[in-house]
């Protein structure tokens, strides 16, 4: 790679890198809208209920048989003060799902296969301490914004893997809602199937033009120090958008491109809305509806009153429209609600497209390939770092044949930058005739400067491929390699004032240093040299806080590019004589 064409690329990569930022913080235009206790807990036991057969079986529970043409059904009895909060607790042999009376919904999922510390037992937990249960049922303000909405429901039945509860308004409307755990290996068992009953017990009819469903709540991890991946996103059917906490605070943008002030809450419309989600580095929660379609999105950023450095979280939901509900009539509605770690080939199942969570980004078809690559291999080596460097030195020899004539074309390059440099002096002042004896000496002797782009451009799409498959990887969370405790965040091994030691982006640094001093060079211009001298330092800035798994691909990379070119500088080329055009009578004869 020749130094010239190597500027060129890296350039364009830190063009790429400031377009992809710059992107990430565009979002559709918003409307600033400012607006214990006892358990019971059951083991997961027996069969997987489907949505439908979850119908079926509360259909049949004598207690929640409530006959819509009744004249005076039984009420509920649920006094206008908040009664005790109770816990009811469904579990599988992957998550263990506490209910809670408030609301009837979900105060927390804790996630048995993933701890929440390193070197500790205890499972992370979703939505924990989060001031709204996730799954919470909400109705409009004054205004049409999202109102906190969480009645002491009664439990009315209690399964090996379902649960239900009842609740009953003012107004007379009964609320029944039921939840479905996943027991079966067909199933995905981070998956709770859900649905909601209106029943309209009054003599009019009723028109609930909008409710509202609470995703969840999640706080950042510690690998991402910039909040990058804590989000809440939408899909409407055509694409996906994504809302990350910086929104929510006053920013400049991208040179001024995308400035925004502060909100606090986001509502708008979505048409056709068909699932919403809140995510972190690792772990997602996606809300999925099956018979309806939503009609609008809200969602805000929250504290959790815990760890300070993490505590800033962000929570949102889906809006939908229920029209008109006859007296004496019945609304089901049926939704399926994930929430486990982010690994695209669970999200990729739920069929709804929910794999575009995992924002992959432009060149998410390579993601794509590249994490099958990966979860091939590391099934048989049973080590994520080992396979990362496997993974790259299958990605080096694919691009070997680009690279070796790339290497190829930068040496002879080199070999004739004398006589392109006398071409310079002798036409000085006519710079159409140095292009012309400049293309003449090029074709003369198979030169073609812009050989040396060729992988540049195939290797970009590649790496933003890795970028945005490794940065997010549940896979690689607490996965150790050598000093590495986590691939999933960078390698501090210590810290001096303050400031932490990240040993593989040092070592990515050096890397590129060496692999910039054995390049061949092919012009002696004084900015470009100043340029390569600072790239080792810009990429190691860059790249110091990349989670450790990313920054090892680079390192690698870097290292078998240094192999290959001392491979290539070791190899004995022949004498190459170079002919000037007929205008120059100096000839030149160099070796390689």
């Amino acid at each position: 790679m020749d130094k010239k064409n190597l500027i060129v690329g890296l350039v364009c990569m830190s063009a790429a890198f400031g377009l992809m930022v710059w992107e990430s913080k565009q979002q559709p235009s918003v409307d600033k809208k400012v607006t214990q206790e006892s358990t019971t807990s059951v083991s997961s036991e027996g069969n997987a209920i489907t949505n439908n057969k979850l119908t079926d079986q509360l259909s049949k529970e004598e207690a929640l048989s409530v006959s819509v043409t009744e004249d005076k059904p039984e009420p509920l009895k649920v006094s206008a003060a908040r009664a005790k909060e109770e816990f009811f607790v469904l579990e599988n042999d992957y998550i263990t799902v506490t209910f809670t009376s408030n609301g009837g919904a979900i105060k927390s999922v804790s996630m048995k296969k993933y701890p929440a510390v390193l070197g500790k037992k205890d499972p992370y937990v979703f939505n924990g301490n989060a001031p709204l249960p996730a799954l919470a049922l909400g109705f409009p303000d004054g205004k049409g914004n999202p109102l906190e909405y969480a009645p002491t429901y009664k439990l009315v039945t209690l399964t090996n893997n379902t649960i239900r509860f009842a609740y009953e308004t003012p107004e007379g409307i009964r609320i029944i809602r039921g939840y479905a755990l996943s027991t079966s290996k067909k199933e995905d068992p981070y998956v709770i199937e859900h649905e909601i009953c209106f029943i309209n017990q009054g003599k009019k009819d009723l028109n609930l033009k909008k409710i509202f469903l609470n995703v969840g709540a999640f706080a950042r991890t510690e690998g991402d120090t910039l909040a990058e991946y804590l989000n809440f996103g939408y899909y409407d059917g055509k694409e996906a958008n994504f809302v990350k906490t910086n929104d929510f605070h006053a920013g400049n943008g991208f040179f001024g491109m995308g400035k925004h002030d502060a909100i606090s809450l986001l509502h708008k419309d979505v048409p056709n809305l068909l699932w919403v989600s809140a995510k972190n580095q690792c772990f997602a929660a996606v809300l999925t509806l099956k018979d309806e379609v939503g009609s609008g999105i809200f969602s805000k950023t929250i504290q959790f009153p815990y760890a300070p450095e993490l505590s800033e979280g962000i929570m949102g939901g889906l809006e939908l429209s229920l029209g008109n509900i006859a007296a004496q009539d019945k609304k089901l509605l049926n939704m399926q609600y994930y929430v486990g770690p982010k690994e695209y080939t669970r999200l990729e199942k739920l069929g709804q497209r929910q794999d575009l969570v995992m924002q992959f980004g432009f060149f998410g078809f390579i993601s794509k390939f590249l994490l099958i690559m990966m979860i091939g291999v590391q099934s048989l080596i049973q080590n994520w770092g080992v396979t990362i460097i496997i993974v790259t030195v299958v990605i080096k020899l694919f691009l070997w044949p680009l690279t070796a004539a790339q290497v190829k074309s930068s040496k002879r390059m080199a070999l004739i930058q004398k006589p392109l440099q006398e071409l310079k002096e002798k036409y000085k002042g006519n710079p159409q005739k140095i292009q012309a004896e400049t293309l003449k000496l090029f074709k003369e002797h198979k030169v073609n400067p812009a050989a040396g782009c060729l992988p540049l451009l195939v290797q970009i799409p590649i790496f933003l491929g890795l970028y945005f498959m490794l940065r997010t990887s549940s896979e690689l969370r607490f996965a150790p390699f050598l000093w590495i405790k986590d691939l999933s965040v960078a390698d501090t091994v210590g810290s001096i004032a303050g400031f932490p030691i990240n040993v593989l982006p040092l070592l990515m640094g050096v890397t590129m240093f060496f692999q910039m001093k054995l390049t061949p060079t092919p012009t002696t211009d004084n900015v470009q040299q100043k340029i390569l001298q600072f790239m080792p330092f810009i990429f190691l800035i860059f790249c110091y806080k990349f989670p450790a798994g990313l920054v090892l691909y680079w390192t690698v990379q870097n290292l078998l590019t240094i192999l290959q070119q001392f491979i290539t500088n070791k190899q004995k080329e022949a004498v190459v004589t170079v002919t000037e055009p007929a205008s120059l009578k100096k000839n030149f004869k160099k070796k390689a």
